[in-house]
C-alpha cells in the first residue's frame, strides 16, 4: 500500500513538473527621446501560452476567435505603463504584434510624457502568473545605455537611479545579471534535473566534482560565445537537447542498474532514429546531420564504457559536450536581451557567477537530503527512492526532447 501510494506521488509531481514551462523570462527594449518613449517586447511563444492558464483569457480568445498572440496582447495592455512625475503618460502607439523572430513574440508601442526626466516605468506582464519570472529591461536615453533586471519583488525601472557613474553602474549591473543568473538556475528546471541525474549517476564525490567542472567549462564557453554573438543559438532545437542530455544520464543510470546496454541503447537510437525520420516531413527544430551527431555519440560512448572498467574520463568528456549545449540554454537569455556591448564583461562574468553559485546551493541541497534521508531510511528503502527518483528523471528528459520539438 505505501509503495502504491509512493508511486502516485510521484506520478502527481511528474505531471506537474513535466507540464509545467521550463524557465520564465521576457525582455524589452526603450529608447526615449525628448518626451516620447518606444518600446518592443520579446518573449518566447511558448512562454506567452501561461497566459491561457486564467480562465477570462482562456475564455475570452474563445468567444473572440483571438490567436494566441492576440490573447496573450489583450493581457499584456494593462499592465505595462510609464509615469512622468508620478503621472501617467499618454499612449502614442497603442502596443501591437509586430513580425519578429519566429518562435516569439514581439509587441511594440510608445508613450509620449509631459517631460523625459523622473520616467518610472512599471511592468508587471506575467508576475502575477509565474513569480519566478524574470524580465531584463534595456533603456536608451542621451546615448547612454542601462540595462536592469525585474523580478517578482521588483517590477519597476526608475530612470533617475540609472544616471550614475560609470563605476556604479558596472556595479549595479554586475549584481543585476549575478541575480538573475540564480534566479535562472534555480528556476530552470531542465538543468536542475539534470544535475540530479549526475548526482544520482556519479556516486564517487571526487568524480562527481571533475564531472561538474566539466560541464561548468563547457557552458561557460558557449554563454561567452552567444554572449558575445560569435554563436546565434537556435533556442528550440537547444532546449530540445537539453532534454536529450538529461535522457542520456538517466540512460547510464539503467545500463549500470541492471548491467546490459542492449535493450537501453536500442531504445534511446529508435527514439533518434524516430526524431530523424519525422524531421524529413515535418517542420522540427532540429536537422538530420544534428541527429545522426547524436546517435554517433550514443553508439560510441556507450560502447566505450562496456568495454573499460574505468568510465570516469569519458563521463567527464561527454558532460563537457553537454555542458556545451546548455551554454546555448544559458547564453539565450542574454542573446535575446540584447544588453548593451559596453556592459559585455558586467553581462558575462555577473551571469556566469550567477549560475555557477544556483548550482552549487542545489548540489548542497541534494548533498544535505540524501545525507538526511539516507539516516532515516533503510539500504532497501533508499535504494528504492534512487532508482524511483531516476526513472523520474529520465521520464522528464523523455517528455521535454519531444514535446519541445513537435509542441
Amino acid at each position: 500500500m505505501r509503495k502504491v501510494f509512493f508511486l502516485s506521488l510521484i506520478l502527481i509531481i511528474f505531471s506537474n513538473i513535466s507540464s509545467a514551462h521550463y524557465f520564465s523570462e521576457s525582455y524589452s527594449n526603450w529608447n526615449i527621446v525628448n518626451n516620447k518613449i518606444s518600446a518592443t517586447f520579446t518573449i518566447l511563444k511558448l512562454e506567452a501560452t501561461r497566459v491561457l492558464q486564467i480562465d477570462s483569457f482562456q475564455e475570452l480568445g474563445k468567444e473572440e476567435k483571438l490567436s494566441e498572440g492576440e490573447v496573450f496582447l489583450a493581457y499584456f495592455k494593462p499592465r505595462i505603463s510609464v509615469l512622468n512625475s508620478g503621472n501617467k503618460c499618454s499612449i502614442d502607439t497603442q502596443p501591437t504584434l509586430v513580425a519578429g523572430k519566429k518562435e516569439y513574440h514581439t509587441i511594440e508601442f510608445s508613450y509620449l510624457c509631459d517631460a523625459s526626466n523622473s520616467i518610472k516605468i512599471i511592468n508587471n506582464v506575467l508576475f502575477d502568473i509565474a513569480q519566478s519570472h524574470v524580465h531584463l529591461s534595456r533603456i536608451k536615453k542621451d546615448n547612454q545605455i542601462f540595462e536592469k533586471a525585474l523580478f517578482y519583488n521588483d517590477q519597476t525601472v526608475l530612470l533617475e537611479k540609472l544616471s550614475e557613474s560609470e563605476e556604479t553602474n558596472f556595479l549595479s549591473s554586475l549584481s543585476n545579471f549575478i541575480y538573475s543568473g540564480i534566479i535562472h538556475i534555480l528556476t530552470g528546471l531542465d538543468h536542475l534535473v539534470f544535475l540530479l541525474g549526475l548526482f544520482i549517476l556519479v556516486k564517487n564525490f571526487k568524480q562527481l566534482l571533475f564531472v561538474i567542472t566539466g560541464f561548468t567549462i563547457g557552458h561557460s564557453i558557449t554563454l561567452a560565445l552567444v554572449a558575445l554573438n560569435i554563436v546565434i543559438p537556435n533556442t528550440l532545437m537547444i532546449e530540445a537537447l537539453i532534454g536529450f542530455t538529461i535522457l542520456f544520464i538517466a540512460a547510464e543510470y539503467m545500463i549500470k542498474d541492471i548491467g546490459s546496454s542492449n535493450a537501453i541503447l536500442s531504445i534511446l537510437i529508435a527514439i533518434l532514429v524516430f526524431v530523424g525520420l519525422s524531421s524529413l516531413f515535418l517542420e522540427i527544430p532540429i536537422s538530420m546531420i544534428t541527429i545522426a551527431a547524436l546517435i554517433l555519440v550514443t553508439v560510441g560512448y556507450f560502447g566505450i564504457i562496456r568495454t573499460i572498467e574505468n568510465s570516469g574520463v569519458f563521463r567527464i568528456i561527454v558532460t563537457s559536450l553537454f555542458g556545451l549545449i546548455h551554454g546555448f540554454g544559458f547564453g539565450a537569455f542574454l542573446f535575446n536581451s540584447n544588453f548593451n556591448q559596453s556592459n559585455i564583461l558586467s553581462a558575462l562574468f555577473g551571469f556566469n557567477i550567477g549560475v555557477e553559485i544556483g548550482q552549487i546551493v542545489f548540489l548542497f541541497i541534494l548533498i544535505g537530503l540524501t545525507s538526511f534521508l539516507y539516516k532515516i531510511l533503510k539500504s532497501e528503502k533508499y535504494e528504492y527512492l534512487v532508482k524511483t527518483s531516476m526513472i523520474l528523471v529520465s521520464g522528464l528528459g523523455f517528455y521535454w526532447f519531444l514535446q519541445r520539438l513537435y509542441f
